[in-house]
């Protein structure tokens, strides 16, 4: 996952980063989120924000991840209709 197209957006960047991030992290490769159905997709995602919650993540960086991944599954296709919930997504965290 080292390679990020020149030209291509900041936001595309930072969603390319993540999605890499959890993939590696996963030992997974992104396409390998395409071959699993909705409820799998889901029940992945859910696990991935209750992991990232109990290291303490932000919320909002929680948030930032999912949409990440979940531009990626729109992109090829596949909508998660299911609701997620993020704990403090909104919360502005202070240093």
């Amino acid at each position: 996952m080292d390679y990020v197209a020149r030209g291509s957006s900041v936001t595309a960047q930072v969603y390319f980063r993540r999605l890499g991030r959890v993939c590696d992290e996963k030992g997974l490769l992104p396409s390998d989120l395409l071959n699993n159905d909705e409820e799998l997709l889901w029940n992945f995602l859910n696990d991935l924000i209750s992991e990232m919650e109990i290291k303490g993540k932000a919320g909002g960086y929680i948030q930032s991840t999912l949409k990440a991944i979940k531009s990626w599954l729109s992109f090829n296709g596949i909508e998660i209709r299911r609701k997620l919930k993020v704990k403090r997504a909104n919360d502005t965290p202070t240093l």
